[in-house]
Parts: C-alpha cells; sequence; structure tokens
C-alpha cells in the first residue's frame, strides 16, 4: 500500500481512493518541484558569490598593483595556483545551476500538468451534486495545506 498524506487521508467520505491517491501524486510533484527549485537557487547564489568574490579579488590584489598593464594581470593570474581552481569552482558551480534548473523546469512542467488534469476530470472524480459540494472543501484543503491551487488552471 502507497503511503498517502494524512491530511488527504482523512477525506474519508470527500472523495475516493483513487482520487487521494491523485491528490498524493500532486503534492509530491509539488515538492519535488519545490526541491530543485531551491537548489538551483543556491547553485546560482553559490556561483555568484564566488564569481563576485574572485572579481573583487583579482581587482584589488592584480588589477589594482599592476597598475591595468595587461601582460602582468595575466602573468599573475595564470602563475597564481588557485586562481585556475576558482574558475573551475565558478564553471561547476554555473554547470550545476544549469542543470538543476533544466531539472527544475521539468518538474514544474510534470506539477502544472498533473494538476490541471485534476482540474479537468473534477466533473469525473466529484460527479454528484453531494460530492460537488465536497470538492470545494478538497481543493480549499490542497491550497491551505499544500498551496496547490485546484481551483483555476493559471499558474
Amino acid at each position: 500500500m502507497i503511503f498517502i498524506e494524512p491530511s488527504i487521508q482523512l477525506l474519508k467520505d470527500h472523495t475516493d481512493e483513487p482520487t487521494k491517491k491523485m491528490l498524493h501524486h500532486l503534492v509530491e510533484r509539488k515538492r519535488k518541484y519545490e526541491t530543485y527549485k531551491s537548489k538551483c537557487f543556491k547553485a546560482q547564489f553559490l556561483t555568484f558569490v564566488l564569481a563576485m568574490g574572485f572579481i573583487v579579488y583579482l581587482y584589488a590584489f592584480i588589477v589594482k598593483p599592476t597598475g591595468g598593464q595587461l601582460e602582468m594581470i595575466f602573468h599573475y593570474i595564470f602563475n597564481g595556483k588557485y586562481h585556475i581552481l576558482m574558475v573551475l569552482l565558478i564553471v561547476g558551480g554555473y554547470g550545476s545551476a544549469q542543470y538543476f534548473k533544466k531539472k527544475e523546469e521539468k518538474a514544474e512542467t510534470e506539477f502544472h500538468n498533473l494538476r490541471c488534469e485534476v482540474i479537468r476530470k473534477s466533473i469525473e472524480l466529484w460527479p454528484q451534486p453531494t460530492h460537488w459540494k465536497k470538492r470545494h472543501e478538497v481543493f480549499s484543503l490542497m491550497k491551505n495545506e499544500f498551496d496547490i491551487n485546484l481551483f483555476h488552471e493559471s499558474k
């Protein structure tokens, strides 16, 4: 048996088991999307901090003391042990940010598609007039508890 969120499981007579599983998958996809979004932001932030730190270091300790002479600047940059390491760290951070951005976009698309499917199928999932009133309670729970809007398809 699949573990289903306790708050979704408490919707006993509001909906059937397949719908509960669908709602649970929706919550899982939302969490996956938020995880990749967070990882992407952290990678972008780290890359930005490293790049800015390296630029400040280059300016303060290489460009300024050499008086802006390009020959001396390149000499100091390419002879420094850790300069190449810093450049590789910045490039690696940028690559990680790009990787997580693609994963984030894919997870967002999956989440949005499943969310729209639940909205479109709501007529089938809550067919009778009495169930239709309970649909609003389920949608409110999803909005309040998991920040998933099932009232409208727009993002």
